[in-house]
């Protein structure tokens, strides 16, 4: 494969999608990695956009670390807040983060998404991630489990809503990368392997144009 991102430092962020082996986390950073991209990936379970700049403690299902495409370690399982974004950009120095969230966030189950809540999530993330260039990625469909209660309607809807908030991130909708009832779920919301490299691949298809211009756009923050 071609080195199209070669020279680009790419920071990952999610939710569960993004922590587990033979989740994304297995995904976007080898098919990144292949195109010449320095990747870091964290997943925090549980996470909303808003504990990427507040910690909130309270996430105990998971959380996991991936730099480049080095091997998939067991993730942490007590309770972890997600290291700060911030931090994170002054570590690593990335030319562009990629949010990975959505269904945290959605009021699965519920009557309603508070907006208003919904809003302020959002900005607080994407106003902490400042002028470095950033890439949302909403979720994509499920099946519904009453363990959850996801349904298409509610992943429609959150789809409009994230992409009218996350301004100036560019958003690629996940309900438009694979056919609606096609995503082959766990338990209504986690992919099953194959459809998680369905939806990376996906992704890496939709985003890797963006993620051209944006290496070419600006430098890394600081070297």
């Amino acid at each position: 494969m071609s080195a199209l991102l070669a020279g680009l430092t790419l920071l990952i962020i999610g939710d569960s999608h993004v922590t587990f082996k033979d989740s994304l986390l297995s995904v976007l950073p080898e098919e990144f990695s292949k195109q010449g991209a320095k990747v870091v990936t964290y997943g925090v379970c549980s996470s909303t956009a808003a504990d990427w700049v507040v910690p909130n403690p309270n996430n105990g299902c998971g959380a996991a670390q991936r730099i480049g495409d080095e091997p998939i370690a067991a993730p942490n399982m007590k309770p972890a807040s997600p290291p700060p974004v911030t931090g994170l950009i002054e570590k690593w120095h990335p030319n562009v983060v990629m949010v990975i969230l959505g269904d945290t966030m959605a009021s699965y189950g519920q009557n309603a998404v508070s907006k208003d809540w919904l809003d302020e999530q959002v900005k607080t993330l994407t106003y902490a991630i400042g002028k470095t260039s950033c890439i949302w990625v909403g979720p994509t469909w499920g099946q519904y489990s009453p363990r959850y209660g996801k349904t298409d309607q509610r992943a429609t809807e959150m789809a409009s809503l994230l992409k009218a908030d996350v301004t100036p991130c560019v958003y690629i909708d996940g309900t438009q990368l694979m056919k609606q009832g096609s995503v082959n779920t766990i338990d209504g919301i986690h992919a099953t392997p194959a459809s998680y490299k369905e939806w990376g691949d996906a992704i890496v298809k939709a985003t890797t144009p963006e993620l051209e211009k944006m290496k070419d756009a600006a430098p890394a923050a600081a070297q």
